[in-house]
């Protein structure tokens, strides 16, 4: 029987007797009522080791290997490793498109310059008029003028006309050829 069990105290006199019995055999007086520890007071040699048990408990706190935050840190390791070799690629990449950009345009400016030397100087005034060009003329149509450099009609704007030919199926779908000069 559990010695916190209630039914205890209706216990029968021959447990009651086997239980003092025992308690002479142990060396335990008979005469001793059961205590309570929480309403008896401490001794001296109590509160000495219930110091010096406080006092141990704080050493090993304070002594104690923090090992949480080592494999925190462990843990996030690899992760940093390649985020800083992410990092170092991307500046890399970066380093060898503005090269290539810095490379494109220093390109585009020798052509143009290249393309400003190629073109002849500017005409006179007076021979700046252009020749008409006749389009070819189709079944029926009279033969268009085109003028090159000079204003188009105040209708049309200025623009280039390439002669296409147009075969007897009308299918804008279609592929169209275009004569070469």
């Amino acid at each position: 029987m559990s010695w916190h069990d209630p039914a205890r105290a209706l216990e029968p006199e021959s447990d009651t007797a086997l239980r003092n019995e025992l308690r002479g055999l142990l060396g335990m007086s008979r005469s001793t009522p059961e205590t309570s520890y929480f309403e008896a007071e401490p001794t001296p040699e109590l509160i000495q080791l219930a110091d010096e048990l406080r006092r141990e408990a704080r050493r090993r706190n304070l002594t104690a290997r923090k090992k949480s935050s080592w494999m925190l840190l462990a843990a996030a390791l690899p992760f940093a490793l390649v985020t800083a070799g992410m990092g170092a690629w991307g500046v890399s990449q970066k380093h060898k498109a503005d090269q290539l950009a810095a490379t494109v345009a220093h390109e585009q400016a020798e052509l143009q310059r290249m393309a400003a030397a190629l073109q002849p100087p500017p005409a006179a005034p007076a021979a700046a008029r252009p020749l008409p060009v006749q389009a070819p003329t189709a079944k029926g149509r009279p033969a268009q003028t085109l003028l090159l450099g000079k204003a188009a009609p105040r209708n049309k704007a200025k623009e280039l006309v390439i002669p296409v030919e147009r075969s007897k199926e009308a299918n804008p779908n279609a592929p169209q050829s275009v004569k070469a000069n």
